[in-house]
């Protein structure tokens, strides 16, 4: 009985929706196509740019806005996440696309690079964590993001 009555309603709302989505779907494909240039674009315009991602987690924001940020290395761009806000000194809604598009999320910190118009990314939670709760060495951490930007140099090495 539900299933004939499904039908009943059910193909007639889809026969008379048809012209709307066949008119919908090539100017949302046309949209879309166009935000993936720009996107493509802004990723071109920024390339060698480095990024240090963190959110508002309790147990590490104040941590690492204290005994991180201060030691990074001044070519390491900051992006916070304040809940599903984005804050960063570059276009959030790309910023933003780039975040969504991480392929190797396992969770903030994160670093982002862009090389050649490419995203590159990686998770730091585990690094970050151990150092935090095992007391481990911050230089040591602080390599650790160094290296995947390649960068050679510490800033004013952290007190271990």
């Amino acid at each position: 009985m539900v299933f004939v009555l499904f039908v009943i309603v059910g193909i007639p709302i889809f026969v008379l929706s048809l012209p709307l989505l066949l008119i919908l779907y090539p100017i949302q494909y046309l949209q879309r196509r166009r935000f993936e240039k720009k996107y493509s674009d802004f990723l071109s315009e920024i390339n060698g740019k480095n990024f240090f991602c963190y959110n508002n987690r309790r147990n590490s924001k104040k941590y690492i806005e204290e005994e991180i940020l201060p030691n990074l290395t001044d070519g390491i761009e900051i992006v916070y996440l304040n809940g599903k806000k984005v804050e960063s000194n570059y276009n959030v809604e790309f910023i933003s696309q780039a975040l969504y598009k991480l392929k190797n999320y396992g969770r903030f910190p994160h670093l982002m690079k862009i090389r050649n118009g490419k995203l590159i990314d990686k998770s730091i939670n585990n690094p970050f964590y151990n150092m935090l709760n095992r007391n481990t060495s911050k230089n040591e951490f602080l390599t650790k993001i160094n290296r995947f930007f390649e960068l050679t140099e510490i800033k004013n090495r952290a007190q271990e």
